[in-house]
């Protein structure tokens, strides 16, 4: 989208170049100059002009596209941190869980292993 309005914005430079180039060509000291050539140098300009205002308003609308876009990306960074905090909060209950797990095992091999000393004895 960004290739996308540098190419708008390169075709209205263009534009613009033109339009100053056939007029720089046209009002040349050594040419001379018809009314029919400045009725059609008017018309030209105010092409020129539509055209310009044609393609500020595709611009306009690929800014808010890219802009979109960069909304898109901003949220789904947000979710993707989201979701990672989950699985580290996700992880540590589950890494809490397993070592009482491991305690009240180990507590029940010790019990065992001391109830049968006392047996013994």
């Amino acid at each position: 989208m960004h290739q996308e309005l540098q190419q708008i914005q390169e075709r209205q430079q263009a534009l613009l170049n033109d339009l100053r180039r056939d007029q720089a060509d046209l009002f040349r000291p050594d040419r001379p100059l018809s009314g029919e050539d400045l009725v059609q140098m008017d018309e030209y300009r105010r092409w020129v002009t539509l055209e310009r205002r044609r393609q500020d308003q595709e611009a306009a609308e690929c800014i808010a596209r890219i802009q979109e876009q960069n909304r898109m990306v901003l949220e789904a960074k947000r979710n993707q941190q989201l979701l990672e905090k989950l699985r580290d909060r996700g992880r540590q209950r589950w890494e809490v869980e397993s070592a009482r797990e491991e305690q009240a095992l180990a507590e029940e091999a010790f019990m065992s292993q001391w109830g049968k000393q006392q047996e013994s004895e």
